[in-house]
């Protein structure tokens, strides 16, 4: 707490800094203003400059989200996933780096615990048809179907009918 002090000749003399020190000088309210904005400004600045440095190293360090590569009229980028339900959970991983070591991205290869009764390379969109044709030309047949609802863009389904092509 503030503790008062007792006021002398010097603080009862008008704030004139000609004639007092500007040490001694009472304080006038634009005085305090000025004080206040100059705070508030370099606090701005610093603020300022921490939040958009703290974005410039986060975006620096970011993962990229991945780039086209398109061959052919074909996006070699766009995500695949793998499911393997199969029943003998030793496809999944196999088919993905097989379609890896293909350029094509692979970002889930998962087997599940439940079976599908039949192989199929399920899509989003039409547009994805020829990059099934071509997952067709690395792992064999399997018939592709349209399915808006996908969770995946491309999902390569391993079923019980599933061999695989040496």
């Amino acid at each position: 707490m503030r503790r008062s002090k007792k006021a002398d000749a010097l603080d009862l003399l008008k704030p004139d800094y000609k004639h007092v020190g500007k040490h001694r000088a009472r304080r006038t309210g634009k005085d305090r203003l000025a004080s206040l904005l100059a705070l508030a400004l370099a606090s701005a600045v610093l603020s300022g400059g921490g939040y958009f440095g703290f974005q410039a190293a986060v975006s620096s360090m970011a993962t990229p989200a991945p780039t086209k590569n398109v061959v052919n009229g074909i996006d070699l980028a766009t995500p695949i996933t793998v499911i393997d339900g199969s029943g003998t959970r030793k496809f999944a991983m196999r088919i993905g780096q097989t379609l890896q070591n293909a350029k094509l991205v692979v970002p889930y290869s998962r087997t599940l615990d439940i079976t599908f009764p039949k192989s199929s390379i399920d899509i989003q969109k039409e547009e994805y048809r020829a990059l099934a044709l071509r997952i067709q030309k690395i792992i064999g047949f399997l018939p592709i179907q349209v399915k808006t609802d996908a969770k995946y863009p491309i999902e390569v389904r391993l079923g019980v009918n599933f061999e695989l092509k040496e």
